[in-house]
Order: C-alpha cells, then structure tokens, then sequence
C-alpha cells in the first residue's frame, strides 16, 4: 500500500473529481463522451440522431434520447478503479506506474463508448421486439426494463474487460499477450467486487447519509439477481474451459522448454 499510496490517491481523486462534475454536468460539458458513443450507436444502429442543445442527441422516429444519464460516466469510473486498483501492484517501477494510470484511463474511456454503444442500441430495439410480441410491461415496467438491460449489458462486459485488461497488462511488462495466471474465483470476484461497490455500494452509503431508501431495495435486489445469474453462467463457462486452457499452456510450455534446449 505504501508504494502505491500515491497512484491509489490520485486515482480516487479523479474518480471523486469526476462524480462531482457528473453530478451536475449538462450534456454539453458531457459531449466529449456524449458525441463519440451516438456516433458509434448510429453505425450500430443505422437510426440518425439530431443534437438537441441542453438535452442531448434525439431520435424523433423513436422518441429516444441519449442524454446526460444515459452517459456511461459511471461504468468508466467502474472500469477505471478496477484496473488501477486490480494491477497497478505488480508493476514493478514508479514511471510504469504512472503511464498504467493513464493507460487505464484512455482504455476506460474508449470502453465505455464502445460497451455503451451497445447498451444503448439494445435499449432502443428489445422494448420495440418486446411490445411486437405482445409481452410489453405485462412481466416489467419499462424502468426495471431498462435496469435489467444496463445490469446485464455493463457487468457481462466487465468481465470482458477485465480479462483483456490482463492481457494488456501482462504485454505492458514482458511484452507477452499470454493471459494473467489466475484461478477462476479470483477472476470472477474481482469485477463483481468493483461493480458492487461502485452500483450499490456508494449509493448505499449516500442513501444512508441522507436517510433517503425510497426505491433503492427494489433497484439493489433488481441489479443483485441480474449479477447473481450472470456470475454464476461465467463461472460455470470458465469450469467447461478450463481444461481446455490447461492444455493449451501446457502445450505452449512443451514448445518454448523445446526451443530453449
């Protein structure tokens, strides 16, 4: 921690930076973020979007709006403290440090965009499917709706993430794109950690100073048994190839003893 302390501090100062200007940012101030993920929801899409100033980027066809809450902000924060805090440790010089901190930064930005974009896209396009086969809000509203598609798109993709930061990591040191060796459970934890510290965590700890609960149990058990499903699918994937990647870093270790006799 000693050795750390520095890069930890200004890590959360960032993040506490950040959190402070979202809070009442416009979605000009956001349109560095804004701007990039409606250019890449239009490719994915192909539905055009006009700037509306102070609101945002609007779709009149679909009566859709990609405003300031529907920034990613918050996931960018999620992926940000999850590499900085996840594998800044083991580097092994103050100067790799550093630049791993604003590795970790422009990653978490280009991200977010890219996951956002499709976080958006299927926001717009499953309660129009949903609505076709007359299912609608007769199983959920449209708020619980869109929690459930931004739980399932955000924290399936952090495990994503979190696998190819690792990858990054390890050719940012040895120049090797060969995976971090870790067990599954470590694997799985450590996204789940992140998102649930800085989804319900925080906000918990924000409710409570202002002894404010109204809604937040539903929306805290909503977005638990989202992650709860998808965890346990992970884990249950990484079990059936496991054996496969054993073999795989076996036969890689046969091949390089090889090359060095």
């Amino acid at each position: 921690m000693k050795k750390n302390l520095k890069i930890y501090l200004l890590a959360a100062l960032a993040v506490f930076a950040v959190k402070i200007f979202y809070r009442t940012a416009d979605s000009e101030q956001l349109s560095w973020i804004l701007a990039p993920t409606t250019g890449w929801v239009q490719l994915l899409s192909g539905i055009s979007f006009e700037k509306a100033v102070q609101v945002g980027y609007v779709s009149h066809e679909y009566r859709f709006i990609i405003a300031p809450s529907c920034s990613g902000v918050r996931f960018l924060l999620i992926v940000f403290v999850m590499m900085v805090f996840s594998f800044t440790h083991q580097i092994d010089t103050g100067r790799k440090k550093v630049c791993w901190l604003g590795f970790s930064a422009v990653f978490s930005y280009l991200a977010t965009i890219f996951v956002n974009g499709i976080r958006i896209t299927v926001s717009i396009y499953l309660p129009l499917v949903l609505t076709e086969h007359g299912l609608g809000e007769a199983w959920m509203t449209a708020e619980q709706l869109h929690t459930v598609i931004g739980t399932t798109v955000y924290f399936s993709m952090l495990f994503v993430i979190y696998h190819l930061a690792g990858r990054l990591y390890r050719c940012f040191l040895t120049g090797s794109m060969e995976p971090v060796s870790e067990n599954v459970s470590r694997h799985l934890l450590t996204p789940v950690f992140w998102y649930a510290v800085m989804v319900l965590g925080i906000p918990a700890l924000g409710r409570w100073y202002r002894s404010d609960w109204d809604g937040f149990w539903q929306y805290a058990a909503l977005v638990a048994g989202v992650c709860i499903f998808i965890a346990l699918l992970a884990y249950f994937v990484r079990k059936i190839f496991e054996p496969a990647n054993d073999v795989k870093q076996l036969f890689s270790q046969i091949v390089q003893d090889k090359k060095i006799s």
